[in-house]
């Protein structure tokens, strides 16, 4: 046994254990928690910091002037820095091969990280949703559902899928029925996104395999009294972990206190939605053949009308300029959710929603020591263990 695998370290605060804060230690050998006590008498609660489990973001784009195409080590520093340590890179659209062979240059970067928040698996965010909810995605870019199109992507039979773990599609369009079964039979998540699918329609798609909802309220219909649809339906059953965007701009206050009052913070997992630039303070950038930019706290960009985009339209929302623990500051501070909440749902139910429970997103025995250490009074990092390592600190970089 090496000497780093028997490195031994204590943590002291109040720690995130069944979604309360309780005084306590945990005691961490190598890469994993070996051991936690709950214990009074370490002085002043308020002093002490918060301990919870590194967060773990479901749909991230980019971070800290990074893509997971360009530099994915990079990447994975600049969101370790940050609080997140483990992650599912996402991919837009675009055709099958292409995309195929994207995840696959991704998947071969991750296999080279020696450090940083860790690649838990791919997330595209299409190619098969619906062009009339597509929303900031590049129309071009999306394909008519079709199992030999989905192997296109997920590559060879006796593959591992290129590491494709969550597939966003629509399923009201045809063939998507054959998708989710064939996506279930891979072992891919199917998420429900980018789609105008009917309450019926999100139904049989659960029943069919599919167990999330892409950021939820965002490239979806409405909440109907009478004609209830995918959001409806990822609001009031159990069948699908929801992702939501807590910016508080995809997402107003009211909004999210309605879905953490119908799912609780158990049914919710926060990411961030988060492109390139966020995190470097550029105020206009592109991203995904679109020209966009930074304005209240979020990312915009304008329609395209064959092929440019149109200046005299209204800006719509892109993705987000906050990291997972800046969203969690938001909410906290704007009084949306108890910092519990927040935590829960950035770090706890994402590891839900991927299977992955028993070793990461928690503070028990066993589990990975990927931790971060938090001043509640300044909503500040003190620390953040990866594999129980502290991550080092980065510059910012800026975009161009």
């Amino acid at each position: 046994m090496t000497a780093e695998t028997m490195a031994k370290r204590e943590v002291i605060g109040r720690l995130l254990i069944g979604s309360r804060l309780v005084p306590g230690r945990l005691s961490i050998r190598g890469e994993r928690i070996e051991a936690v006590e709950r214990t009074e008498g370490l002085g002043d609660p308020s002093k002490l910091p918060i301990v919870a489990p590194g967060l773990i973001d479901l749909h991230i784009h980019g971070f800290a002037g990074e893509q997971p195409l360009d530099n994915l080590a990079a990447l994975c520093t600049g969101l370790a820095h940050v609080g997140t340590t483990a992650f599912q890179p996402t991919l837009f659209p675009a055709a099958p091969e292409v995309l195929g062979n994207q995840a696959e240059e991704v998947m071969r970067q991750a296999g080279r990280l020696e450090s940083g928040a860790r690649v838990i698996g791919l997330h595209l965010e299409g190619p098969f949703v619906n062009p009339n909810k597509a929303g900031a995605l590049p129309r071009e870019c999306l394909a008519t559902p079709s199992v030999a199109a989905l192997h296109s992507i997920l590559g060879p039979g006796s593959g591992d899928g290129r590491g494709i773990r969550t597939m966003t599609l629509a399923p009201e369009l045809e063939g998507s029925d054959e998708l989710i079964a064939e996506l279930a039979r891979c072992d891919v998540r199917v998420s429900l996104g980018h789609s105008a699918a009917t309450w019926q329609q999100a139904s049989s798609a659960a029943r069919a395999g599919a167990v999330g909802a892409t950021h939820l309220f965002n490239a979806m219909g409405p909440v109907h009294h009478r004609a209830a649809g995918l959001a409806n339906f990822a609001l009031s059953d159990d069948a699908l972990f929801a992702e939501i965007i807590g910016d508080l701009v995809h997402v107003s206050a009211e909004g999210f206190r309605l879905a953490l009052r119908t799912r609780g913070p158990r049914g919710l997992a926060l990411v961030s939605d988060a492109l390139w630039a966020a995190g470097t303070g550029c105020s206009v950038f592109h991203s995904h053949g679109r020209r966009c930019f930074q304005r209240d706290g979020a990312i915009w960009t304008r329609p395209q009308v064959e092929g440019e985009q149109d200046r005299s339209s209204d800006p719509i929302l892109t993705g987000a300029a906050a990291s997972q623990f800046e969203a969690c500051g938001r909410l906290v501070k704007g009084g949306v959710c108890s910092i519990e909440e927040a935590l829960t749902m950035a770090s706890e139910t994402p590891a839900r929603a991927l299977g992955l429970e028993k070793d990461m997103g928690c503070l028990v025995p066993g589990a990975r020591a990927d931790l971060i250490l938090l001043d509640e009074a300044t909503w500040s990092l003190r620390s953040v263990l990866v594999g129980g390592k502290p991550s080092e600190p980065t510059p910012e970089k800026s975009a161009t």
